[in-house]
């Protein structure tokens, strides 16, 4: 009897010891290498809530919204459904800015990570005859990121110029499944940018402006309805899109138009960051390279901040 078990036994040590020396490989690599664990995938709502204090100006809405819903998905240990949100408004108002910010508070890499997965309308699927290629190519990728990582961010830039019916793709994965073939999708992240309803959110914002209402009594309530139909409606990625038919996008972020305060807190801070003066008479020179509508009361930069970084160049070599 003894001669039966002691193969037994030898095997279950063999298991056993396999089993201890591949969790320690694991913990020494991961030590040194990025893992999908908590050293390295570990949102940090506090810090980002933060860093939007001092460094996103203008857009009370998504320094309320953001935060809360990303940390309230991520404590989640099984969530019902991936989180997706939709962020809109004119092109400099922060979409990006915000969603770098976001990767940098969820992972020690930042947008480095190799759980950080951008993707650009433009670049990466801007042709309708090649929607099915482009589709497949997502499940594909989508698929392979979660079986590396179930708690990956999935950023989606330009949407509005993403060929109609490519984001109809994720609908398996950011629906009410628990898992698909075995592979759990519930706790990743899929954030869209898109300027698709910019033009509704500024007229939003000039109606609270022209009534003498101060800009941060604007709420949710007051936009999102009209961000979501713009979205659906207007050409692009979500125009007829199942996400919206299936109300799988969870919360649209109306990102408002800067006004020219709000630039002149950009120019300040893009001058601190290069250690240069930054005095009243430098800081309305470079505003006033910009342009604003309406005409007559210059109140919305057309470009909000985006051009900040390059009129800054120019200021500093002098050229304007």
């Amino acid at each position: 009897m003894s001669n039966g078990i002691e193969p037994l036994i030898t095997g279950a040590l063999g298991v056993l010891g396999l089993s201890i020396g591949l969790a320690g490989y694991n913990y020494i690599n991961c030590r040194h290498y990025e893992c999908c664990d908590n050293r390295w995938v570990d949102f940090k709502s506090t810090e980002l809530e933060e860093e939007f204090r001092k460094n996103l100006f203008g857009q009370h809405l998504a320094k309320r919204v953001i935060p809360k819903d990303v940390n309230t998905h991520v404590l989640k240990i099984k969530p019902k459904k991936a989180l997706v949100m939709s962020f809109h408004g004119w092109t400099g108002c922060g979409k990006n800015h915000v969603s770098r910010m976001l990767a940098n508070h969820m992972f020690a890499k930042g947008s480095d990570s190799e759980y950080h997965h951008l993707y650009i309308g433009s670049r990466d699927f801007p042709h309708k005859q090649e929607v099915n290629k482009y589709r497949e190519r997502l499940r594909k990728e989508i698929e392979e990121a979660t079986k590396k990582c179930g708690r990956s961010l999935f950023i989606f830039d330009e949407v509005d110029k993403i060929a109609p019916g490519v984001l109809d793709a994720l609908k398996p994965y950011v629906d009410y499944h628990e898992n698909i073939n075995g592979v759990d999708y519930r706790r990743n992240i899929f954030i869209f940018l898109s300027d698709a309803g910019g033009n509704n959110i500024t007229a939003v914002a000039l109606k609270f402006w022209s009534e003498g209402i101060e800009r941060e009594y604007i709420t949710l309530k007051d936009v999102e309805p009209i961000i979501s139909r713009g979205a659906f409606n207007e050409p692009g990625g979500l125009w007829h899109s199942d996400l919206v038919k299936k109300d799988l996008i969870d919360v649209y972020v109306p990102f408002l138009p800067l006004e020219k305060k709000h630039v002149k807190n950009c120019i300040i801070a893009e001058l601190r960051s290069r250690n240069m003066r930054t005095d009243s008479v430098i800081v309305d020179r470079i505003a006033n390279q910009l342009l604003y509508v309406p005409e007559e009361a210059e109140l919305f930069s057309v470009s909000g901040c985006k051009k900040v970084n390059q009129k800054v160049d120019l200021f500093a070599t002098d050229e304007f």
